[in-house]
């Protein structure tokens, strides 16, 4: 199996790169995984509309690559914006163009920031509109309000993670999200993990006896 890792930092934060979103490699290694850490060019490089069809080039690759060399799956876990990029791909028209859908299995989107018009006004996201939302693309690159009724005939299994600690904020959005994408299909779990943050909720995966990893790990065996 392949496993797919996107990082968060609101789509700006430089000091977020693939080499410190990076969590978890050892253990899904140990796994017998592939692990693919990926890095994409941040804001305001490029928009935020520019950086979602970006990371769908990104699982348009992987998705080759692993058909290629004979993978038996392919799963993706995005942390705050990285779960964003990674959901978004799920939009039509997009999911349709993606090669080899078949091989997805698991989604992991840990704190996902999946509607913009929370942060759209906010200073630590978008200072200075560093993401260029408008009106006419706001709602179209929050995740919450698309329609997801096309994955009904898909096998593809979403877990959603979010913290007991976590902002009122971001805990409504990983509701709002698990309640937009049981619209469309039924495999959707929401998990809260107790005693963890924003940050740590990614940082304990090299913990391979921490919940999450053991969630994630255990997910693979069913394979």
């Amino acid at each position: 199996p392949i496993f797919v890792l996107f990082h968060g930092g609101y789509w700006h934060i430089k000091e977020y790169t693939k080499e410190k979103g990076s969590y978890g490699v050892l253990p899904l290694v140990a796994a017998g995984c592939r692990v693919i850490a990926a890095d994409y060019e941040m804001c305001p490089s490029v928009t935020l509309s520019e950086l979602v069809e970006n990371t769908f080039e990104c699982f348009s690759f992987t998705l080759n690559y692993a058909a290629k060399i004979g993978a038996s799956s392919v799963s993706f876990l995005g942390h705050s914006a990285g779960a964003h990029l990674v959901i978004s791909q799920f939009h039509e028209p997009r999911y349709s163009k993606l090669p080899h859908k078949d091989l997805i299995r698991d989604v992991y989107l840990l704190s996902g920031v999946f509607d913009l018009r929370e942060v759209r006004y906010t200073e630590v996201a978008n200072s200075g509109n560093i993401l260029s939302i408008t009106d006419n693309n706001v709602q179209e690159l929050s995740p919450v309000l698309a329609d997801f009724y096309h994955l009904a005939l898909h096998p593809v299994h979403f877990i959603i993670v979010v913290t007991t600690n976590e902002s009122k904020s971001h805990f409504k959005m990983s509701e709002d999200m698990r309640d937009t994408l049981l619209k469309g299909t039924n495999h959707v779990k929401l998990h809260l993990l107790p005693n963890r943050d924003h940050f740590d909720i990614v940082e304990q995966l090299n913990d391979k006896e921490a919940e999450l990893t053991e969630i994630i790990l255990e997910g693979l065996k069913e394979e």
